[in-house]
């Protein structure tokens, strides 16, 4: 029987095969991408030659997620690999129901703003398997909320925006799965809902950000 909490550092891809099949709710997720940095004021500066690629295979990520997950899938991306996990979704729309999410954000950064349009967007996709738990009957899938605020992750997300998509495809007492979990803010939240929460990380400072936010025993490479 798992506690309420559970971190593991390392490859998710290493970890995924470890858990058993169409054991968790809800997977709440933002696929991570190289070339992304924060000043000390606050701002992102991006290396445009390698932001929006990912440091993994992304049908093989994406199979895993699959195989894991009984209910709710939700995997935030950069614009380059939007289409890419969309069709894959798609391509098992007889087992459910698929959508983009857009989260719209009320601060966007101001980086590059002279010269051209803020990127004010960011994409996600939901894919619900028959069965899975909706609680937010008729409701839109845009999402208004402003940046994260903390500076603890590059690409950190809203908590307000984090806590709706939980409370929207989870309930209490289930498990939410986020297998590149940054600093950990999708497991804050959901725990502060009543949630279990199973968070992976590559990243040490990242990793260890997490475990100082969560004040846990921490599983280090020994889930079984």
């Amino acid at each position: 029987m798992m506690t309420d909490k559970l971190l593991w550092r390392g490859d998710c891809m290493e970890f995924m095969p470890r858990l058993p099949t169409n054991s968790i709710p809800l997977t709440l997720t933002d696929i991570p991408y190289d070339g992304v940095n924060r000043k000390s004021n606050g701002l992102r500066t991006i290396d445009k030659d390698i932001a929006d690629v990912v440091t993994f295979d992304i049908p093989k990520f994406l199979d895993e997620v699959w195989r894991v997950t009984n209910g709710t899938i939700i995997v935030f991306c950069g614009a380059n690999q939007l289409s890419e996990i969309y069709t894959y979704f798609l391509g098992k729309k007889k087992y459910g129901s698929v959508r983009q999410l857009i989260w719209q954000k009320s601060n966007p950064s101001p980086m590059n703003g002279e010269n051209i349009y803020l990127n004010s967007v960011e994409n996600a996709i939901w894919f619900k398997k028959r069965g899975g738990t909706f609680n937010a009957r008729c409701k839109g899938s845009v999402f208004r909320h402003p940046t994260g605020s903390s500076k603890l992750h590059p690409t950190e997300k809203n908590h307000a925006l984090l806590t709706e998509l939980i409370l929207d495809n989870s309930n209490e007492g289930d498990v939410v799965f986020d297998p590149c979990m940054g600093s950990g803010s999708t497991g804050v939240c959901a725990l502060g809902l009543g949630r279990k929460f199973v968070g992976v990380e590559l990243h040490e400072t990242y990793f260890e950000t997490a475990k100082k936010r969560f004040f846990q025993k921490t599983l280090d490479n020994s889930f079984s």
